[in-house]
């Protein structure tokens, strides 16, 4: 695991559930703050956390399972994920790009509703 990944965990750690297991943590890009951003999304359990750096902070943004609608492999080893942002009235993408790691222990499959 990279220096980012523990920090960026560690920084999670109060958003998350005591009893929630990281299932994966991958890079990609996200529309979750308007435009497509550079992301890193941690699958847990119960919800999908977009990680996405804005200037000097990094926002948060939590998908309940329940909110993601489809989850459509684009290329071998590209994703990308549909979810409704109910806050905003609008449905949001992200691209998930596993082909620098290829599909580690099959994190697609563990994305889909």
């Amino acid at each position: 695991m990279r220096f980012w990944d523990r920090t960026l965990l560690r920084g999670l750690r109060s958003h998350l559930p005591e009893d929630a297991n990281v299932i994966a943590l991958e890079r990609g890009t996200a529309d979750a703050l308007g435009e497509m951003r550079k992301t890193t999304a941690v699958l847990t359990d119960d919800s999908l956390l977009l990680a996405t750096s804005a200037r000097a902070k990094t926002v948060l943004t939590v998908v309940p399972r329940r909110d993601i609608r489809s989850v459509k492999e684009v290329e071998e080893h590209v994703a990308t994920i549909r979810f409704d942002d109910y806050a905003h009235a609008r449905a949001r993408v992200i691209q998930l790009d596993l082909k620098k790691y290829g599909d580690r222990e099959g994190n697609i499959a563990k994305i889909r509703p």
